[in-house]
């Protein structure tokens, strides 16, 4: 049991350490010469070989079939790169995709409930980790706050995904609370849009679903969010990193954004069946060479997969989502007095709405390993196991 226990603890912090590095050789992770990249990256597969070989019996709900489903149709993109052709950034993708979040996906039905919750408590101190690393930067810099090497909206993503860990799983505490307010004010202090109005609109589900329930809470919030955005539209919190872009008039990444979806539909009408991973932004300026893009990806993972793997491809995801949060809703219902599966609903929530506003395959690798927690057939929620 005991050789259990440290086995679980070192996978899920190698798990954990993947996740959000995102890459299996990360040139941003060399410290005196040595790049520690690499020694995560051998020893997390090293364990996810081992722990793949030494599964037993695997238990697939039909949602969880839906999942091998559609990572097995991303398998394949290699035939559609022997039509049209792979670029460095489309195999890099795939290589990291397949490398980091299928064997945690398929290794989620020997997870247990003690399991799942250390995944997320790794989460959270990783969380902090990077919350102290920006409240440094903050003080230094007004510039749009990001640490390691990461951008502004990977960087408030993260300090709102740890405030739905502290939210839905820690107990309500004043020290938690005062961590929540620090998380929501470094996110903001990033400028992203996306991430913010993600939170917002899951706070939202969250008060529809929870009326009666909710309702101080939600509007204490909201008086809070609305003291912030005052604060920030009176110019009241210059220092506060780029706060004040996100109530500027700017529309510049509105209007990318809708040239992005155009531009996707109409390499989703010429190529049905998909380009292959990656080549996204190639086929855009082969369709339009008079205006070319810069961005690799749509920044947005619906329209990414679809022009990418083709119609079935997105109509199997799309399904996938679908049927997962729903499943994950069922299960929410049915154990409402666990801290777990609130927590995995929200966080589909808020994770698929960052993959709608500013997502790729490679920055949602969350969303699919909370969606493979929310539909894993091994029952989390046994009261034995609590």
């Amino acid at each position: 049991m005991l050789i259990r226990s440290i086995y679980s603890w070192i996978y899920l912090l190698l798990a954990c350490a993947m996740i959000s590095i995102g890459k299996i050789y990360d040139e941003r992770l060399i410290l005196f010469d040595f790049n520690f990249g690499v020694v995560f990256s051998v020893l997390f597969l090293l364990f996810s070989i081992y722990s793949i070989l030494t599964v037993q019996k695997i238990n697939v709900t039909t949602s969880m079939q839906w999942m091998f489903l559609f990572l097995s149709y991303l398998l394949l993109s290699p035939i559609l790169w022997s039509i049209y052709s792979y670029t460095e950034i489309g195999l890099e993708k795939y290589i990291n995709f397949v490398s980091i979040v299928i064997p945690i996906v398929f290794l989620t039905n020997k997870f247990r409930i003690i399991d799942v919750k250390k995944f997320f408590n790794i989460l959270l101190y990783l969380v902090l980790f990077l919350a102290f690393l920006g409240a440094i930067k903050l003080g230094n810099s007004v510039g749009r706050l990001s640490v390691l090497g990461g951008g502004p909206i990977i960087f408030a993503r993260w300090m709102l995904i740890g405030v739905l860990i502290l939210f839905f799983m820690k107990k309500k505490k004043w020290t938690n609370n005062i961590l929540i307010i620090t998380l929501v004010l470094l996110s903001l202090a990033s400028g992203s849009r996306g991430p913010i109005l993600s939170f917002l609109l899951t706070i939202l589900v969250f008060f529809v679903l929870n009326f009666r329930r909710s309702f101080i809470n939600v509007f204490l919030v909201s008086i809070f969010l609305s003291i912030l955005f005052t604060l920030i539209t009176l110019n009241k919190m210059d220092d506060v990193g780029k706060a004040d872009r996100l109530l500027t008039k700017n529309k510049t990444s509105k209007n990318v954004r809708l040239e992005f979806a155009s531009r996707s539909l109409e390499l989703v009408y010429k190529y049905p069946f998909g380009v292959g991973i990656g080549n996204w932004q190639e086929y855009c300026n082969q369709s339009q060479p008079h205006h070319l893009l810069r961005h690799e990806y749509p920044h947005n993972l619906l329209l990414e997969i679809f022009v990418e793997l083709g119609i079935l491809g997105g109509l199997i995801f799309l399904y996938l989502l679908i049927k997962s949060i729903y499943f994950t809703y069922k299960r929410y219902l049915l154990n409402k007095s666990s801290r777990i599966y609130p927590l995995l609903f929200y966080l589909q929530i808020f994770l698929l709405f960052n993959s709608l506003f500013s997502g790729s395959l490679n920055d949602s690798r969350l969303l699919f390993v909370v969606l493979a927690f929310g539909i894993t057939a091994q029952p989390l929620l046994y009261k034995r196991y609590e």
